[in-house]
């Protein structure tokens, strides 16, 4: 399931698509409240995928056994400067991602990483946390709520979604 969203930008409008079926974020943002309104606003979900697009980005996901490195690279052959600017993908994903649990604080910051990021279920990450049941879920709003604050401050509404 893909989400797209129309965003105004200084050309004017543009499309951007996300995807929301594969996270648990993406499931909380499908249900509905008793008055039928979403749990999680879409751009609460925005802001979750943006988490987590960078965490990815700067490869801070648990490694596989097998090292794939010299193999994709073809070993000592090629490669690239130092100081040619590549490679540094990671290096300023990894900032963002810090940037933003730094402004979430402890607590908000662990359960968007544990949810946005890990993809745990909210019933995992609150026993995970000691947290009684149920109670995740709201914290996760509020987090969120944080999170999407964060991007809007630091770079606008309209800011890129990835990297």
């Amino acid at each position: 399931v893909r989400g797209e969203r129309q965003l105004m930008d200084d050309d004017g409008p543009r499309q951007v698509r996300y995807k929301m079926a594969e996270s648990p974020v993406g499931v909380l943002g499908r249900r509905r409240d008793r008055d039928g309104k979403p749990f999680l606003e879409s751009d609460l979900v925005e802001a979750a995928e943006r988490l987590r697009e960078d965490f990815e980005l700067a490869q801070m996901g648990p490694r596989v056994a097998q090292n794939w490195d010299r193999f994709l690279t073809g070993g000592d052959r090629g490669g690239f400067q130092a100081d040619s600017g590549i490679g540094e993908g990671p290096t300023s994903a990894r900032a963002r991602v810090a940037a933003a649990l730094r402004d979430l604080g402890p607590g908000l910051g662990d359960v968007a990483l544990r949810c946005c990021c890990f993809l745990e279920g909210l019933e995992v990450a609150e026993r995970r946390m000691g947290w009684a049941a149920r109670s995740g879920k709201i914290v996760l709003r509020i987090a969120l709520m944080r999170l999407r604050r964060h991007y809007d401050e630091t770079y606008g509404r309209s800011g890129p979604l990835i990297g």
